[in-house]
């Protein structure tokens, strides 16, 4: 197949790191890949990257002309499936990997931030979506939750939903590396050597709740756990200082790009996200063999069945239970909570994803 993608940057977590091994594992499948991209900042190994020139007035502008840029660079060329991996305007399949914007402003301001997310941006962003659904055959998410969103909040009928599951990659993310990679990175971090490590990984702390994780060690801090949270946000240093009060308790480190090291110096993950479609970090964790605490509002939840289902919460914003299923994943139980977590990974291949991204799109191109 001669397939395009679209996405606005190449470089980042999350979308952009999908976006990255898709684009590579699909071209060493014998496929033509080409993605357009306003920010081609990555090389990727068999595929052809294509720079979508986009206004630069700011940051409305950025969005609504590679939204609108993008689809008509690839219709100069003759593709059998076009992906959009974000907010364009249309394609065959849109690739939805965070949930629907108006889900995640209805959580925003569920947590009081309303006066914040109300703006230009975000009229922008919701107009944007309204549009991509209705001009898209298909509709990729990557959970049955987000595919509940999606109907919910635009009406897309079920059958144009098609739910992948994300994969993850199993030799980066192994148990071993505990012993391998695990003591330097905790020596890096600052952990004292008595101490056990939970960490949060991800972009946008109050999206991801991590705001809740430094109120929980502000309150009801674990005995001997450091709390370590890596991830970019726009006031990282705000975040920093937070930390900073907590006496040594609490780390944060920006982005990363060793998450595979942070992992390995884990003993529990807590990934508990006001909205969250998926979130790789929990299968990444799983992997590692490191148990992790979330909440049914975290796509990647449904992939987590006993004893591993233990650690799930109904609101992560109910601290008392968030620390109790914290206390359980560091307690007696964690050496069976580690192999359990580490099984669940192994029926999740990125390569079985792949294949199940490969068929969809194969589908598509033959007009179902």
């Amino acid at each position: 197949m001669r397939i395009a993608l679209m996405h606005r940057s190449l470089a980042g977590g999350g979308t952009e790191a999908d976006l990255r091994r898709t684009a590579t594992g699909l071209a060493a499948r014998g496929h033509e890949l080409h993605v357009f991209t306003a920010r081609p900042n990555a090389a990727l190994p068999g595929v052809a990257v294509h720079r979508v020139p986009i206004l630069r007035a700011g940051r409305v502008a950025r969005l609504v002309s590679f939204a609108v840029a993008a689809p008509r660079a690839v219709a100069r060329g003759r593709f059998d499936v076009v992906v959009g991996f974000g907010r364009t305007l249309r394609q065959d399949v849109l690739r939805v990997g965070g949930g629907t914007h108006r889900s995640y402003l209805a959580a925003m301001e569920s947590a009081g931030l309303r006066p914040r997310w109300r703006g230009p941006y975000h009229r922008a962003v919701l107009w944007l979506e309204r549009r991509a659904y209705a001009a898209s055959r298909r509709v990729l998410t990557v959970s049955r939750g987000a595919g509940a969103e999606i109907a919910r909040d635009y009406g897309v009928r079920p059958e144009r939903i098609a739910v992948v599951y994300n994969g993850v990659d199993l030799e980066r993310f192994r148990p071993e590396h505990r012993a391998t990679l695990g003591p330097a990175a905790r020596l890096a971090l600052g952990v004292p050597a008595d101490a056990r490590v939970c960490v949060g990984i991800g972009t946008g702390f109050r999206r991801k709740g991590f705001d809740l994780l430094l109120r929980l060690w502000r309150e009801a801090a674990p005995a001997k756990v450091v709390l370590v949270l890596v991830g970019g946000d726009e006031r990282l240093a705000r975040w920093r200082r937070e930390a900073g009060a907590l006496d040594g308790r609490a780390v944060v480190t920006g982005p990363r790009a060793d998450v595979e090291a942070i992992l390995a110096a884990a003993d529990a993950a807590c990934v508990p996200s006001r909205q969250e479609a998926f979130g790789n970090v929990v299968l990444e964790a799983c992997a590692a063999g490191v148990p992790v605490v979330t909440s049914r509002r975290v796509g990647a939840a449904e992939l987590l069945g006993a004893p591993l289902d233990a650690l799930v919460v109904e609101d992560a914003t109910d601290l008392a239970a968030l620390g109790a299923a914290l206390a359980r994943a560091l307690g007696p139980e964690a050496p069976a909570l580690r192999a359990a977590a580490r099984a669940c990974a192994e029926t999740h291949p990125w390569d079985e994803h792949l294949d199940r991204i490969e068929a969809l799109l194969g589908e598509v191109a033959r007009g179902g």
